[in-house]
């Protein structure tokens, strides 16, 4: 038996297991297609979960996912997950040219490939567009593009939480493009339908969501508040949050949104204040810092070498301290973000994990290297 073929057995195999499990315990619900040769599938990024959601959707078509570099971190897990469906590693913060060739060498072999080209799942309810190379991709692997939208998936589990809720998720194809359409488009052109056809706004009409915790972890996704300003003061349990600094406090409801009275009706509100706010804060020069934060070096063969541990972490200036490493950030060409709690990025050659042992918002740190505060001097 070839790998494809014991892939295509697996696929039809996992298909008995996922499709009840989706329907019943996550109360899924799909349109079901079939698309005749390889493609490329295109789906927005909902929570850790999306695979399973968009698989339903394509019982007679196998694929092979693309897949954050960190599950092949997972010892013998990561090893059963490559001899069944062997996903096709995406490097985080790093330019990701090797998984565009392995995504063009299997459809050019004839077979399919999925894919969240956003890169992340959403921290706020809201499609984040894909990577700008997704519509070339597309273009020059003449398969056809199929495009997925997957719809409750984000309030179902959102990215901070460590809980589920229950309420509705649904998942459709889209649209069907051609290599014939695709060959007629522009990569900006294809760029633009898919980022048009995957869009979700998770606060546009949403039902109840039903669980415990609601507003736990939140500090994960939100580290400015909103009244006072200070960063990395909220703090959660069950379904409240407050400022530790200035005493704000509000809930999340079932429907995913802010209590009554609050200054903002549900996180993506939240979300583009401190977007703005941040803003104005590092230019002023504001620095801050975390302790229980560990450092690894990532090498090539996935192993991991760990650097510092318990450590804390702290920017000023153009540079980022973990324990007694430092780095320059305007070296730094490449970071991102893996799950709530692990900050990715390339350096001199290198590539490294930070990752957060305590409860705080790895994001700031992220947020302050994409606005290069350094060069505004």
């Amino acid at each position: 038996m070839t790998d494809r073929e014991r892939h295509v057995k697996v696929w039809a195999a996992l298909q008995k297991i996922v499709r009840p499990l989706m329907k019943y315990g996550f109360n899924e619900t799909w349109e079901e297609t079939f698309v005749d040769g390889p493609f490329l599938v295109i789906a927005n990024h909902t929570n850790d979960l999306d695979p399973l959601f968009l698989s339903v959707c394509f019982p007679r078509n196998q694929f092979y996912f693309v897949a954050s570099e960190h599950i092949f971190r997972q010892g013998l897990v990561s090893k059963i997950l490559t001899y069944l469906v062997a996903p096709i590693p995406r490097k985080k913060a790093s330019s990701g040219a090797d998984t565009v060739k392995m995504c063009l060498r299997n459809l050019k072999a004839g077979n399919s490939v999925g894919l969240m080209a956003e890169g992340e799942a959403s921290w706020d309810g809201r499609t984040i567009p894909v990577f700008s190379a997704t519509g070339k991709l597309a273009k020059s692997s003449g398969a056809s593009l199929v495009t997925v939208r997957i719809s409750g998936g984000y309030l179902t589990n959102p990215r901070w939480s460590n809980s589920n809720r229950r309420g509705k998720i649904y998942a459709r194809p889209i649209h069907i493009y051609s290599p014939e359409d695709l060959e007629a488009m522009t990569p900006d052109e294809v760029l633009a339908h898919i980022n048009e056809d995957i869009y979700e706004n998770a606060w546009e009409n949403p039902v109840k969501y039903t669980g415990k915790n609601l507003a736990e972890h939140i500090e994960r996704a939100v580290y400015v508040c909103p009244e006072c300003g200070g960063i990395s003061t909220i703090t959660s349990k069950g379904n409240k949050f407050k400022c530790e600094k200035c005493g704000m406090s509000s809930c999340i409801t079932e429907y995913g949104k802010f209590g009554d009275g609050f200054k903002f009706a549900n996180i993506s509100e939240w979300e583009d204040y401190q977007t703005e706010k941040f803003r104005e804060l590092i230019s002023s020069g504001i620095t801050f810092s975390d302790d229980k934060i560990s450092l690894t070096r990532i090498l090539r063969n996935h192993d991991e070498q760990l650097l510092e541990r318990d450590a804390k972490l702290s920017v000023c200036g153009d540079k980022l301290k973990c324990g007694l490493a430092e780095f320059d950030l305007t070296m730094i060409n490449n970071m991102s973000m893996v799950q709530s709690s692990r900050l990715l990025f390339s350096y001199d050659g290198s590539y490294y994990e930070i990752r957060d042992e305590g409860m705080t918002s790895l994001r700031k740190y992220l947020a302050y290297w994409q606005n290069k505060p350094w060069e505004a001097k």
